[in-house]
């Protein structure tokens, strides 16, 4: 049974140090230390003592047996000003404990939320990096779904909201069981020694966040570079032996390697920038607007992923811009040996930027000037555009693709998406391209159909089930589909009691496609797509995929290299969510969702949980179209408090009407 008591002494706490909080008679403090022994413990309460021994008929023999135990104890202390107090400013503490916190008197909510996250505030200063605080309120009183029953936000005391304002996240929510300390008697009702209910309360046990290392976003290169895209694609996080893409790659190769002669194409060998004339896509499919483009076509707005043609040298010889008089230009200065540099940062993408020069050719680099504001060039014609690769098969013609034999790849690719915790634009992909000369092109892709099912299988849980859909039973809007030849394209689908998951395309292979290899007209093509993401939420039980990207060493503590099989244990609980919406005005000369999605990301990056389009209308008069936007914001991994989350979403509808030109309502 999980208890505040086991909470206190896991992780050989019996001899850590405990902070409590708001003692009455100082009952739970000694039912404490009479079981942790070596514990050392800091008792404390808001009054003076002549206040407690007077209020509190059993405080004088507990405050005995408390200093016989050698327990510290300490008077008049304020919970909301704990980190100046005299006797506690400057320590730190494992475990921090509140139980049944109230402002005195009648039941007042919003000064007992004002208690709360007053004294999260002062407290998180004294907490060790991997300590816990436990705040025990009575039945209803958190606002959490752990309470039964569960009380309308509103009217609760919403502790986990709270909690946010020290920057902490609610990490677990246990039953608290009075008969677990036998000295203890719950006093205090209404600021009398009188006892109160217990029955049904629950303890709040709250974490810091533990950041890895920091994520350095600023190494953009180039202002025109979407930066949540490529904060993403720096991380290389098939490449973490920690992460659970990169462990869940290693076990597939390992057994792939069982049923077939494979070959691992290096990621590293893989173009991550491509121009656009090798785009595979369908104005039928509607998979020509999905890509994230990298230069800007000439003929449509500057969106939050375009970048003018002038970043091809600026990002092959690192010149970093220049502020001009005029704020809404910018010069390239000469300088192309400047250490400070973004593009010095990692050598991999540094090629990638090279290569991607080379493509579009230097008769692009003789431009001065660049507007930034709204994306128009000097000078120069613009017609060639270049993207992020949205899926490993546009790059087969880079492949040195080996006969016979299975030859597996595994990276990063990127397409646009609508904002939601399970959909997100930068994921990785694993691609197997199996090319042979004997059986044909059926024969070979039944065999691959056959092993990868048996592979994918091994690691999915039993109460999964694992199904074959049809080309006719999916979307056909993907970016993988017009790689297959009609007719030949089939997927496996995960399915549980609460959703359905496309795990991999597999298909024949257009002729087109085929890669770097000789004597290829006799040659049959067959490929399965992989989304790792996808595989791996599932083979951990990973509730929500934006957690693949946290950078939290609570997420990363919890895996191995040797696929264990406990399910991964979130480790932020009943998050705080806030509801903003958004309403405008469409500019006259259209609108794009997808741009509006990325201006979300890249501000509020993955804090904004879903948006949908709730309202939807066009005025008869003027015939302009009027849209309402909800965008729900609920961090997975950091403390959000609200008014973050009411600046961000500030920053977003300005940036909306700066961009997409829209009049805000």
């Amino acid at each position: 049974m999980h208890t505040v008591l086991a909470g206190v002494m896991n992780r050989d706490m019996s001899d850590g140090n405990i902070l409590l909080v708001g003692e009455g008679e100082f009952s739970f403090a000694l039912s404490l230390q009479q079981q942790l022994h070596h514990a050392k413990l800091t008792a404390t309460s808001y009054v003076d003592e002549a206040s407690v021994l007077q209020l509190h008929q059993n405080a004088r023999k507990n405050l005995a047996a408390l200093k016989e135990l050698g327990s510290e104890i300490c008077h008049g202390v304020d919970a909301t000003q704990l980190e100046t107090h005299s006797v506690l400013k400057g320590r730190t503490f494992d475990r921090v404990i509140f139980n049944f916190p109230h402002t005195g008197g009648k039941s007042n909510i919003k000064r007992n939320r004002a208690l709360l996250k007053e004294f999260f505030r002062s407290v998180a200063p004294l907490l060790h990096p991997l300590g816990k605080i436990m705040v025990t309120l009575c039945r209803g009183q958190g606002g959490t779904p752990a309470d039964q029953p569960i009380r309308k936000w509103h009217d609760s005391w919403q502790v986990a909201s709270m909690a946010t304002y020290g920057g902490l996240i609610l990490n677990e929510v246990v039953p608290f069981r009075l008969e677990d300390y036998m000295d203890y008697k719950s006093t205090g009702f209404r600021s009398q020694d009188k006892s109160f209910h217990t029955k049904g309360a629950m303890t709040h046990i709250f974490i810091r966040p533990r950041p890895r290392c920091n994520v350095d976003e600023t190494d953009v290169p180039h202002p025109g570079f979407n930066k949540y895209i490529w904060t993403r694609i720096k991380r290389r996080l098939n490449e973490d032996p920690s992460h659970p893409v990169c462990i869940l790659k290693h076990k597939l190769e390992e057994n792939l390697r069982d049923k077939f002669n494979i070959c691992i194409i290096p990621s590293s060998t893989v173009p991550l920038i491509i121009p656009n004339k090798f785009l595979k896509c369908s104005k039928e499919t509607g998979t020509d607007n999905k890509h994230y483009t990298l230069l800007w076509d000439g003929k449509s707005n500057c969106g939050m992923d375009a970048t003018p043609l002038m970043s091809l040298r600026e990002a092959k010889n690192c010149m970093p811009a220049v502020a001009a008089e005029n704020e809404s230009e910018t010069k390239v200065c000469d300088c192309s040996q400047n250490t400070q540099c973004p593009a010095f940062y990692n050598s991999g993408i540094t090629k990638e930027l090279d290569a991607f020069t080379e493509l579009a050719g230097e008769k692009h680099c003789d431009t001065k000037t660049i507007n930034l504001l709204d994306g128009s060039l000097t000078g120069l014609p613009c017609t060639d555009t270049f993207k992020f690769r949205a899926t490993l098969l546009e790059c087969l013609s880079d492949m040195k693709i080996q006969n016979n034999c299975l030859n597996i790849v595994t990276g990063e690719v990127c397409h646009k998406c609508e904002i939601e915790c399970n959909s997100l634009p930068v994921y990785y992909e694993m691609i197997g391209v199996h090319q042979c000369n004997s059986c044909g092109q059926e024969c070979s892709l039944e065999a691959l159909k056959s092993e990868l099912f048996a592979v994918i299988r091994k690691f999915i849980p039993m109460n999964v089930e694992l199904h074959w859909l049809s080309g006719t039973d999916v979307d056909t809007t993907s970016v993988i589909v017009p790689y297959f030849k009609p007719g030949t394209v089939c997927y496996v689908s995960a399915s549980d009691k609460n959703s359905n998951h496309l795990l991999a395309t597999l298909g024949c292979l257009q002729d087109e496609n085929s890669g770097s290899c000789t004597a290829r007209s006799h040659m049959h093509m067959c490929a399965f797509v992989l989304n790792l993401d996808v595989l791996a939420q599932i083979v951990f039980d990973i509730s929500d995929r934006r957690l693949l990207w946290t950078n939290d060493e609570n997420f990363y503590c919890q895996f191995s290299s040797k696929m264990t099989t406990i399910p991964y244990q979130n480790f932020s609980v009943y998050s705080p969510q806030y509801i903003h919406d958004m309403s405008f005005w469409e500019n006259p000369g259209g609108f794009d969702e997808y741009i509006l999605w990325d201006i979300i990301r890249d501000i509020a990056e993955d804090n904004v949980k879903e948006v949908s389009l709730i309202d939807m209308f066009t005025d008869s008069k003027s015939g302009r179209v009027s849209r309402c936007y909800r965008l729900i914001y609920q961090s997975c991994d950091k403390a959000l408090p609200y008014h973050e989350s009411w600046d961000m979403q500030k920053e977003i509808r300005l940036t909306t009407e700066k961009i997409l030109h829209v009049d805000l309502r």
